[in-house]
């Protein structure tokens, strides 16, 4: 929204959480669901996929998108 690439960038690092720029390197969104898990534990994700992740997920994902001149694409690998 500023219009700064600092901010811009942050934001994208913030989102690729997400998909595995984490600290167990693994992705939460699962495109075979359209799901996002619930959380990181220690050494594992958490399998279940509740309503408040996956609307975290599509809702930076809106905003991410919204903001950037390059939409993001959402695919399977």
């Amino acid at each position: 929204m500023t219009q700064d690439a600092y901010w811009s960038k942050a934001a994208r690092r913030c989102f690729e959480w997400f998909l595995g720029r984490n600290d167990l390197g693994l992705p939460l969104y699962d495109p075979s669901t359209g799901g996002c898990r619930d959380a990181l534990l220690q050494d594992h994700l958490n399998q279940n996929q509740g309503a408040e992740s996956s609307l975290a997920f599509y809702l930076s994902f809106a905003e991410l998108t919204r903001s950037e001149k390059a939409p993001l694409v959402l695919s399977e690998p």
